[in-house]
């Protein structure tokens, strides 16, 4: 009986080592973001997570190598920083190395103990710098040359050429007011309302994308759509955003960097060879939403093959402040679709729309009728008996 119960514990032993998941370390992290790009900060802080599932499972160690080439840090060499091992349960670390050069694509991994002492690597990871000072903008500020009490959202393109092949591109784009950009007909990410929010007078955030896919060899187009957001609050608000200090007309910088195979690097700067015009959004207001009137589209206008000879010179703008610096955070981004739960007509011009919950997002709707005709999209929070509300026209 003894001999039978020996072996019914081996058996359950084997079977929960056998079973045992391996160390891993994951979700590498700088600056709390997955591989990002256009990082401003000097000393980074990188961070990771080490899945084990034994119990009293710890990490009693860490060691982390940077440097430029990956394949030196698959090899745990790390030419700008070898922090050594480090007897601690630290998940989140400063950068200690070299100083960091803007525009540098930088690898890193860490190696930990765990709590029986065995060293485990994590996959590699990287981070990308960006301007890391003002002083490496090439761009100037520009904008429609339009006031504050101008309805429509301006629109501005350019054209260049790229005639030898593309190794990399990046666009770095900083705005007072809120931006799409488009590169050759297409929207570059998948931000919204970017970029966030600041206190414009003392700060300006701008955005950094790879833009490698989007360039074509010969000839290209940039667009970019300004609108008013939080910097020209054109709508009375309870807060008085229409009487800040930093209230203007819209503006932006945009520096497009591309890095050709042969090693060469061409900027293409925001200057006074952009092109600006008036569109579709003829009125545009954080508070009380916008008015699009699809006669005024003009199709194509980031496609280089679009005729701009009826658009006008831009202005230039001073700087709105003297920081100027990466929006090192999570975006504003659409992450789900919320389709309507139900729907009722309360006359010929009039439905209703029931989403079922509350949500921060927007509407999406599929229109048909004869040009001239238009229309109104309202949005409430919550329905009652005194309906319709006050309103919010999209």
């Amino acid at each position: 009986m003894k001999r039978n119960i020996l072996l019914l514990f081996t058996f359950f032993a084997c079977i929960t080592v056998q079973g045992q998941t391996p160390v891993r370390l994951v979700d590498l992290r700088s600056e709390h973001l997955d591989r990002p790009i256009g990082l401003d900060n000097p000393v980074p802080r990188l961070s990771w997570r080490m899945e084990d599932g034994r119990q009293g499972a710890v990490q009693t160690s860490w060691r982390i190598v940077v440097d430029e080439d990956s394949l030196n840090v698959v090899n745990g060499c790390g030419r700008m920083w070898d922090s050594g091992k480090n007897d601690s349960r630290n998940q989140l670390v400063a950068y200690a190395g070299k100083k960091l050069q803007p525009f540098t694509r930088y690898y890193w991994k860490v190696i930990c103990s765990d709590m029986e002492y065995k060293e485990t690597a994590s996959p590699v990871s990287y981070f990308e710098t960006g301007m890391m000072g003002m002083q490496h903008w090439q761009g100037a500020w520009i904008g429609d040359g339009k006031d504050i009490h101008y309805g429509p959202a301006p629109y501005f393109r350019k054209e260049f050429k790229t005639g030898k092949k593309v190794k990399s591109a990046r666009a770095y784009i900083a705005a007072a007011g809120l931006y799409e950009l488009y590169i050759n007909g297409e929207k570059i990410g998948d931000h919204c309302l970017a970029p966030l929010y600041t206190r414009f007078d003392r700060r300006n955030l701008y955005v950094a994308y790879d833009v490698t896919s989007q360039l074509q060899n010969g000839d290209n187009a940039i667009g970019v759509l300004l609108g008013n957001g939080w910097y020209n609050h054109q709508s009375k608000a309870v807060w008085d955003f229409d009487r800040a200090p930093w209230r203007n007309r819209p503006t932006f910088c945009l520096d497009l960097r591309i890095t050709y195979t042969d090693g060469s690097v061409e900027t293409i700067p925001t200057d006074l060879s952009w092109r600006t015009a008036s569109g579709a959004i003829t009125f545009n207001s954080i508070y009380t939403g916008e008015h699009y009137d699809a006669r005024l589209e003009q199709k194509g206008w980031s496609t280089p093959e679009f005729d701009d000879s009826k658009w006008r010179g831009v202005a230039y703008r001073s700087v709105p402040s003297s920081n100027v610096t990466a929006q090192q955070v999570h975006p504003i981004r659409n992450v789900k679709i919320f389709p309507a739960v139900s729907f009722r007509k309360v006359d010929e011009k009039t439905y209703i729309y029931d989403f079922g919950q509350n949500m921060s997002g927007v509407t999406c709707i599929h229109v048909s009728g004869e040009r001239g005709n238009g229309g109104q999209n309202q949005t409430w929070r919550t329905l009652t008996s005194k309906w319709p509300p006050r309103s919010l026209e999209h």
